[in-house]
Formats: structure tokens, sequence, C-alpha cells
């Protein structure tokens, strides 16, 4: 079976799950079933590969939808049905890492298999020791394994191992230097832990967020039409002011005027209009400033946000 047709399979059995609902979910001899689809592909570890992570995004995704329809559901008082929709969203993840075990069984020298392994357990199961060790292993399984890289990395400096951590995602950004996720880490970082990058790389504090910058601006250059990365490097600028660096407002407005271009929703543009007007206030105009909060205004009229900026301003 071609990977394109496993996948529209897996496609279509898990949208018959979803659709079944609880009386599909009930049976413990669902997890099985589900685990069939792998079966043919235990004897060729690339194939193998791609059918498990197919079939983790799809249920991932299965998952997600029964979780907003369980918070839902108890937001609504109907707390029986939300437990079981909650259930469902459960088994979708359990059978995700039923998959990763299964596939380890087979293939315990896949790096890409223990990334991935490692990332629903940290992001499912709280099992973030766990979690790297498998990121670790698979760093070692696959040199060029950038992803694994940043995942450890990451975890290494969450847990206070910052040296650790920034090397493995030094190795990460010098393995895929385009990947915008990578970027955002390490500007994330950067912002975040600055004492230690100063430290670590014995840099001045200012350096460290004009480099943070510098790979915040090359991701909205490598993904333009991604309301969140352009949304981030216009945070970034207010950043600036906890860096005692002199910002350039004229640049965080333009910034904010991009980020409203490919907003969806009236939240996003809501977002834009409020942090566009705080940049205006910064650069002390006035009249731009009043223009970018009755436009916020003009969306949520009864914001309180807006009410007590417009008072300040005025004030």
């Amino acid at each position: 079976m071609t990977q394109y047709t496993f996948f529209s399979v897996l496609l279509f059995v898990s949208l018959l799950i979803l659709c079944q609902g609880t009386s599909a979910a009930s049976s413990t001899d669902k997890v099985a079933d589900g685990l069939s689809l792998l079966q043919e592909s235990l004897d060729n570890q690339e194939e193998c590969e791609q059918r498990i992570r197919a079939f983790d995004k799809i249920h991932t995704v299965i998952s997600g939808v029964f979780y907003k329809k369980a918070k839902s559901l108890e937001e609504a008082g109907n707390t029986t049905e939300s437990q079981i929709a909650l259930q469902e969203a459960e088994y979708h993840i359990n059978i995700v890492k039923a998959a990763y075990d299964l596939g380890l069984l087979h293939f315990d020298d896949s790096a890409k298999l223990h990334n991935f392994y490692g990332e629903i357990i940290h992001d499912f199961f709280n099992q973030s020791n766990e979690a790297a060790k498998h990121w670790k292993r698979a760093s070692q399984l696959d040199p060029d394994f950038a992803r694994a890289f940043c995942n450890f990395g990451m975890y290494a400096c969450h847990t206070g191992m910052y040296s650790i951590g920034l090397d493995n995602m030094d190795t990460a950004l010098r393995l895929e230097p385009d990947d915008v996720d990578l970027l955002y880490n390490m500007t994330q970082l950067y912002l975040l832990h600055p004492a230690h990058i100063m430290q670590i790389r014995q840099w001045p504090r200012n350096k460290v967020y004009n480099e943070a910058m510098k790979m915040s601006k090359k991701a909205v250059y490598l993904r333009p039409g991604d309301f969140e990365v352009l949304r981030d490097y216009a945070l970034n600028f207010f950043t600036g002011e906890d860096f005692e660096i002199k910002v350039n407002w004229n640049d965080a407005v333009k910034a904010w005027q991009a980020a409203r271009s490919k907003a969806k929703t009236d939240a996003e543009l809501f977002n834009t209009w409020l942090n566009e007007a705080r940049a205006h206030k910064r650069n002390d105009n006035k009249e731009k400033t009043m223009e970018c909060l009755d436009a916020a205004q003009s969306i949520w009229p009864e914001s309180s946000v807006v009410k007590q900026l417009i008072k300040d301003f005025r004030g």
C-alpha cells in the first residue's frame, strides 16, 4: 500500500471513529483494531515511521476536537457528557502512544520514532524526563536531526542546564537555519533568559536583544503570511524596554500593521490595533494613538482595556 493510500484509509477510519463517538471507543478491542492498520508496515522501518507519524497527526487532531467538546460541555454544565468526550480525547492520545510503543518495539534504532514518542509523552503524559531520554537518543541516532536537538535543548534549558541546552539549540539551528519554529524557540530563549545567555555567550545585554530580534525578523521573512509569527515579532519590540534598548517605534508600528494584514478574527484585529496604539503612544504620536484606540474600540465597544487606555491617555 502506498503512503498516500494508507493515509487516505487512516483518515477515513479515523473520521468514522469520530462520527461514531462513544460507542466506538467503549470497546477495549478498538485499540488493537486501530493499531492493525500499522501491522503490515512492521517489516519496513521507513514505511513504519511514515505510517505512525500520519497516525499520530490524525489521532492528535481528533483528540483535540473531543477535548474542546469536553471543555464546552463542562462549561455548559453537562458533566456526564463532558466526561464521555474527555474519555474519547484520552483514547485517541493513548492509541498514538501505543502506536509508537509498537514501532519502537520493532525499530528501536529509529531516531524519528524516539523523537516523536518523546513529544507525545512530554505533551500529553507529563513525562518530561523520560521524553528527554528519547530526544537524546534520537539526536545520537541521527546527528542531522535538528528537531531532536531542539527538543532536548529546550528541555535542558527548562531544567536549568542552560549551557547544555544552548549548545543543543545551536546545533539545531546550524542544521536547519531556516526553520521558523527553531528561530522562534531560540528568540524566546534569548528574551526570557538573557542573564544566562550573557554569561554563556559573553555578550553585553543589548547584544542579546539585538540578536534575538534578528532571528525574529528572519522568521517573519521566511513566513510572511503567518499571523502568529508576525505578532510575535511585533511584541518583541516592547521587550526592548526591558533591555534598556532605544526601540525604533516606527518599525514597531509597521510590524503591527503587517500583523493586522494577516489577522483573521476580531480578537486578532483588536490585538493589533491596541498594540499599534501602544507603539504610537511610546512614539509620542497622540493623533495616531487615538485613531488606533478608536479602531480597537469599534471592534469591542465595551472593552474595559480600551476605555482605561483612553482615559489614561486623555488624563
